[in-house]
């Protein structure tokens, strides 16, 4: 008999871990927090006000290279851990996608420059 693994999820979008100042607000709860790790599609934060899965919430994350916050207008809850949770994207418009990409573009390129800063302090 084989039984489905549910703690493996094949992800087809790069996630970042990142330490972005986030508020949240949803139809119950009210909140801040810290997202820890980032993808185009969603993210994983800690809260200090309890969420719940499948609450939909508005999002508004404090990037470091803007003063503006990016605006998701919708974020579904997926799984809720203690104050951990992760969140789903459900609605970006353009601009605040273009956004978004442009961060986490940003963080690609310092991944690969502190990769190869790594390797050649190696030799």
């Amino acid at each position: 008999m084989h039984t489905l693994n549910k703690r493996f999820v094949h992800r087809i979008y790069s996630r970042f871990a990142v330490h972005f100042p986030m508020m949240y607000l949803g139809q119950t709860v009210t909140g801040q927090g810290i997202v820890r790790e980032l993808s185009l599609v969603g993210c994983q934060a800690l809260s200090n006000a309890p969420v719940i899965e499948g609450t939909s919430l508005s999002v508004r994350l404090a990037l470091p290279s803007d003063l503006k916050p990016l605006v998701i207008e919708r974020a579904s809850v997926k799984w809720v851990k203690g104050l951990e949770c992760g969140l789903a994207f459900g609605h970006l418009d353009e601009r605040e996608r273009g956004r978004l990409q442009q961060v986490l573009d940003e963080l690609l390129a310092r991944r690969r420059y502190n990769g190869l800063i790594r390797l050649s302090q190696t030799r």
